[in-house]
């Protein structure tokens, strides 16, 4: 016979069971999304063989190499202290970097990239049905998370990839402190909070917006009558019992006020962001940045399908007002916060720091998964459907106009940057076809979906097939978005190889195991070969800077200085290895055997013991230029051995000289005299030198003309290379 007990269990373990099958049934839904969003953005992604945007990405795989190598997390390039914070990403790609060589490595973050964009529909999953209870608006919001246009940074190494799902997790723990307070998920949200701060620095903003949020919902949320109350308490109240119901949250927030405060003290409050502390600081709203906003929501709006925004508006607004439970109440706050703080603060960062203030909606597109939990909630639930069809038609009237404020024909195209705004060609080809005016377009589609919000949220449509029939709609329109920025900017841009490269790591295919090689950078040569040189080459760990010359990169630098008279390179000698500009006219180093590596225009040299040098120059700049006030003086220094060198170099003028430049090339018993034309270059000039085994000795060159270059320069001639090597012994001294 059964006993009660027995009856219970059984009762018990039945529902378990179908706890599990729900749970897996879930699971099944959101790996969907994720699976199919993420192979079909690293179909393009993984034949991505070179880089979109430096120095970022290089910044991305310093970091990610210093992790794997010393396991630490402070963010270390070229051994110092970097204040790069934004470490989850690097962290994730340090495994590649540790176990794979640098292309190798590249390839597998480029696969990896579009999954874990994609993976923020977990997050956005688990948020949507903690709202509505419906695995329907959960399955809405799990693909409009992972289907957007912006799958296409799946094929940089930008920290956005990390930063997406990262945000997205913050968003759900967050939610869940301020609708069920308790200590554990205070913890939570806090934890989240520093995860995303270390994705991304920009997030530093949602520490802001939490408690305005959380005071926010507890404020009204009585107020309005959804917990049976009829009066309105007291606003001290209220604000009493949100800090009561959460004493962790706030007693961080407390010992971070006064940290703060110390540091502000102290003149090191910058150090909390690193980096990033310049765009904390100055005019944060500066002149134009009402235009600047608008632009930026008008591009993520468009670019999510215009349909979400309407739905999660007009969700948002009324549920604030007539909230159903303490769950939707508490997300319309969040979003009403975070919409309009992540809008200015990427404004005022693109109109302060981003040259010509060019709009970039990758700082941006955090919006998305806001908007994609709202419209799924706004798909299924029934309540309050006429005050939000009014709400639908007003904000899609008013987003109308805002639309009209943007251009988009007319505007640069960089797709890594906006990737939102690459689709903007193909708007302008469809209004073009309709003989329409690129702003009337859009305008005449946002009010056609502000009525099809008012359609599909009608309590006689909103039924699930309805729901995911909206959905799938807008996330097929966010894939082809995508595949058109990969097909028309991405693919063209990245899956070609540089053409002066065969091996890309050639700088570590010749070094010895656990060698360390320093770049010494040369105006001479385009940035691109010294970005290249450093980001294919994990060896490559230093960077010698020259008489304060140009590095290209923000890094760490050691400095080093020409000392004309040892004919040495004065100063740190961090590496045994050098990378140098075969065309490089400030110096020669001297080298200690055959010589390593030679790629054009690039070469892998091993020095000899405190950087001598054979040659060296002065009065020549940096990128090779003579003035006609200083005489340039090549002195060659001995190297023990009395030997003769066949000087040959070539010579140019600027094309601003009004005549033809005279010179006259002495040293020793031989001297050599000519003149270059405007604009031209002149055949190579030997003339051979005699060194002595110690000491040294000159070549002086000297100029008749000028030339008055764009940049204001007054300069006579050019050193277009110099070459002089070792053809025998001298008779003499």
């Amino acid at each position: 016979m059964l006993k009660p007990g027995d009856a219970r269990q059984r009762a018990a373990g039945r529902g378990d069971r179908w706890l599990r099958r729900l749970a897996m049934r879930d699971s099944l839904i959101v790996a969907g999304c994720v699976v199919a969003a993420g192979e079909f953005a690293a179909y393009y992604s993984a034949r991505v063989i070179t880089w979109a945007v430096m120095t970022d990405e290089l910044q991305t795989t310093k970091l990610a190499t210093s992790i794997a190598e010393t396991g630490s997390l402070v963010p270390r390039i070229h051994g110092r202290y970097y204040a790069a914070l934004s470490q989850l990403y690097p962290l994730l790609l340090a495994p590649f970097y540790g176990l794979l060589t640098s292309p190798a490595a590249v390839t597998a973050a480029h696969v990896l990239n579009p999954f874990l964009l994609a993976s923020a529909a977990w997050p956005a999953y688990l948020l949507a049905r903690s709202l509505t209870g419906s695995r329907v608006a959960a399955s809405v919001a799990a693909l409009l998370t992972a289907f957007t246009p912006w799958l296409v940074l799946s094929t940089t190494l930008l920290t956005e990839n990390a930063a997406y799902p990262a945000f997205v997790w913050a968003l759900f723990l967050c939610h869940r402190a301020i609708a069920d307070p308790s200590a554990k998920r205070d913890v939570g949200a806090l934890a989240a909070l520093l995860v995303a701060f270390l994705a991304r620095t920009q997030f530093l903003v949602l520490a802001l917006a939490l408690p305005l949020s959380l005071l926010g919902h507890e404020l009204t949320f009585t107020a309005l009558g959804v917990e049976g109350n009829t009066r309105w308490l007291r606003l001290r109240s209220r604000a009493r019992r949100a800090l009561s119901s959460h004493p962790a949250l706030f007693s961080v927030y407390a010992a971070a006020g006064l940290t703060a405060a110390g540091l502000a003290a102290v003149g090191s409050l910058g150090s909390v962001v690193g980096n990033y502390a310049v765009p904390f600081r100055g005019d944060l709203l500066p002149p134009g940045i009402w235009h600047s906003a608008a632009v930026h929501l008008d591009y993520v709006v468009i670019g999510g399908g215009v349909l979400p925004f309407l739905l999660a508006a007009s969700w948002a607004l009324t549920s604030a007002v007539r909230a159903e439970g303490r769950g939707a109440h508490a997300f319309a706050w969040l979003l009403l916060i975070l919409v309009p703080v992540l809008t200015f603060e990427a404004a005022s960062f693109d109109l302060r720091f981003t040259p010509n203030a060019f709009i970039q909606d990758r700082y941006l597109f955090y919006l998305t998964p806001l908007f994609a939990v709202a419209t799924g909630a706004a798909l299924v639930q029934r309540a309050h459907t006429r005050a939000r069809a009014l709400v639908a038609l007003t904000v899609g009237a008013i987003f109308a106009w805002l639309a009209g404020l943007a251009a988009y024909g007319d505007h640069l195209i960089i797709f890594w940057a906006s990737p939102a705004s690459a689709f903007h060609p193909a708007i302008v080809t469809a209004a073009a076809w309709l003989h329409l005016s690129d702003q009337w377009f859009i305008r005449a589609i946002v009010l056609a979906l502000a009525l099809v919000a008012v359609l599909v949220t009608w309590p006689r449509l909103t039924r699930p097939r309805v729901a995911l029939a909206s959905a799938m709609l807008i996330a097929a329109f966010g894939a082809f978005e995508a595949g058109y920025v990969f097909e028309r900017f991405a693919e063209p841009a990245l899956t070609v190889i540089r053409p002066h490269l065969d091996r890309r790591d050639w700088i570590d295919a010749a070094m010895p195991s656990g060698s360390s090689v320093a770049l010494v950078p040369s105006p001479l040569e385009s940035s691109t070969y010294w970005w290249e040189a450093e980001y294919w080459n994990k060896d490559v760990d230093r960077v010698l800077r020259v008489e304060g010359g140009p590095t290209f990169t923000p890094f760490p630098m050691d400095d080093v200085s020409v000392d004309f008279r040892a004919g040495t390179l004065l100063g740190a000698q961090p590496s045994d290895f050098l990378v140098v500009a075969t065309t490089e006219t400030r110096f020669h180093l001297a080298e200690a055997g055959a010589r390593t590596a030679d790629v054009t225009p690039l070469r892998l040299v091993r020095p000899t013991k405190r950087y001598r040098l054979e040659w060296s120059t002065q009065g020549v700049s940096a990128d090779g230029w003579t003035t006609p006030d200083e005489n340039a003086r090549l002195r060659f220094s001995g190297n023990g051995h009395l030997m003769k060198r066949a000087l040959v170099v070539v010579l140019s003028a600027a094309r601003e000289a009004p005549k033809p430049i005279r010179f006259t090339l002495a040293g020793g018993r031989s001297i050599r005299r000519g003149s270059v034309d405007p604009g031209g270059a002149r055949p190579p000039v030997q003339l051979d030198v005699c060194v002595p085994a110690s000491g040294h000795t000159d070549v002086v060159m000297t100029t008749s003309g000028e030339a008055r270059v764009p940049d204001g320069r007054v300069l006579a001639l050019h050193f277009d290379s110099i070459e002089a090597p070792a053809v025998g012994r001298c008779r003499s001294a």
